[in-house]
């Protein structure tokens, strides 16, 4: 019965290679041969002490070619995608594939045996062994992105014991393809909010009668942000609010005015790098921005990951950065986009960067009382006081810089400049960086014009010295 020990990692299945434990076979073979060794080794030292050492030697010299053999061929691809779990493994052209289709029952185990207190999780299949996966390899968010993926595609699967599933605490999200849910959406959003009264809607709910809500990600205060399946888009963003007070008050009517004149302004954003805002709705007195759905890591998630970046990477970052905030610092009218942090950019699977939120929407989830850890620290005094202008943008951008640079929150409310231990050994780029974080507003003159120049220039230089 093959055996994932290590299963899952991130949600994104197909990219990272797992080990997988051999096949009983394997292993007795090595077992056998070793002990066969090791028994004739005293009756060579008796009869033969010449061959003793000799066969020493090759004892130690079959062992270091056998284990790390052994270990590449161990290790394997596992990939989770519409057909089903594909195991694959380095150094072979074995390929196994269990079928969603064949798939007929999940089972909670206890060593073999179903449970409630589960060490083990048995996926059985029509026409192929069972497929056991270790409940202490697999985090409490890919099993439940597994157990989607299972029902999605195989909706009649029966899973036993069923009270395990509330045991374990584990949320049943039997529409979503998890490979669209992606971490983007739910590890650091859901830090916006705290909990409150405000009722978001159910799984299945149906708006405009083509957005079927799949699983909410976040809520709080009077706002909540859904994973959704658009009929003709496909996986979508789903971002709603309700404002409080009767709709004669005068505070409730300006609310109303302000988001819907943003939103108007925010469906026109059309950039490469910035995340697709399809459209704005009213129903049953709630408001929806609808949002293109992303697959990717926060700039967050990123560095917690890998560390700070190296100084070429940043570079390259920095421009894409930049290139944004110069589109929306030029758009008619500007657009100061007030939230841009490690949380609200992303790296997509081609590497380029996209921004997923805008601060601007901060009247669209107002009401919400939560705050994205680390947020105060990139923004400048004149934002803190709600004078915030194109410049506050450029702080942000500063406090990303120095962020991807150090891997830490630039500190709150103070002057901050780079260290020596961070990334950025660049005398050029570092005085870039600095006059970005410039903490009065009269001294922060830089834009982003000069941003994007200075960096290609960095860029430019990197390449003479190269090629000398």
């Amino acid at each position: 019965m093959p055996t994932a020990s290590r299963f899952f990692k991130e949600l994104d299945f197909s990219d990272f290679y797992q080990r997988h434990k051999q096949e009983g076979w394997l292993v007795n073979w090595a077992l056998l041969v070793t002990t066969a060794v090791t028994a004739s080794l005293p009756v060579l030292y008796v009869l033969a002490p010449e061959l003793f050492v000799l066969t020493i030697l090759l004892g130690l010299l079959t062992v270091g070619i056998t284990l790390p053999a052994l270990a590449f061929l161990s290790l394997g691809k596992i990939k989770l995608d519409s057909r089903g779990i594909e195991i694959s493994r380095l150094g072979s052209l074995d390929e196994k594939l269990y079928a969603w289709s064949d798939l007929t029952k999940i089972t909670f185990a206890k060593n073999g045996q179903p449970s409630l207190e589960p060490n083990q999780l048995v996926l059985e299949f029509h026409r192929q062994p069972a497929l056991v996966l270790e409940l202490s390899a697999i985090s409490k968010l890919n099993l439940e992105a597994a157990l989607s993926q299972a029902s999605y595609y195989c909706p009649k699967v029966a899973i036993h014991p069923s009270e395990t599933i509330a045991a374990l605490g584990i949320k049943e999200r039997r529409l979503i393809d998890p490979l669209d849910f992606t971490e983007l959406w739910q590890s650091h959003l859901d830090q916006r909010f705290a909990s409150t009264n405000f009722i978001p809607l159910e799984q299945g709910h149906r708006l405009q009668q083509c957005i079927t809500v799949l699983a909410q990600v976040a809520s709080g205060g009077m706002s909540a942000v859904y994973l959704a399946k658009h009929d003709q888009r496909g996986p979508v963003v789903l971002k709603e609010s309700v404002f409080s007070g009767s709709r004669e008050n005068d505070k409730f009517k300006k609310a109303v005015e302000l988001f819907e004149r943003e939103a108007t302004l925010l469906t026109k954003i059309s950039h490469p790098r910035i995340v697709k805002i399809y459209d704005y709705f009213v129903e049953d007195n709630r408001h929806y921005l609808l949002l293109e759905h992303i697959k990717g890591k926060t700039l967050r998630n990123f560095t917690a990951k890998h560390g700070a970046v190296s100084e070429v990477t940043i570079i390259e970052w920095g421009i894409q950065m930049a290139q944004v905030l110069h589109f929306l610092h030029h758009m008619e009218p500007p657009i100061v986009h007030r939230d841009f942090t490690p949380d609200n950019v992303i790296i997509c699977e081609d590497g380029k960067i996209r921004l997923i939120d805008f601060g601007a929407s901060s009247i669209f989830l107002g009401t919400a009382t939560g705050t994205v850890v680390g947020k105060i620290a990139y923004m400048p005094p004149e934002q803190i006081k709600g004078k915030s202008n194109l410049a506050s943008d450029i702080y942000a951008f500063g406090c990303l810089m120095y962020f991807l640079a150090t891997g830490k929150n630039p500190l709150p409310y103070e002057q901050n400049y780079l260290p020596k231990d961070s990334t950025i050994k660049s005398i050029n780029l570092k005085h870039l960086v600095n006059d970005c974080l410039k903490l009065d507003l009269k001294d922060r003159t830089i834009r982003t014009k000069e941003i994007i120049a200075r960096l290609e220039s960095l860029i430019s230089s990197r390449n003479s010295h190269a090629e000398r």
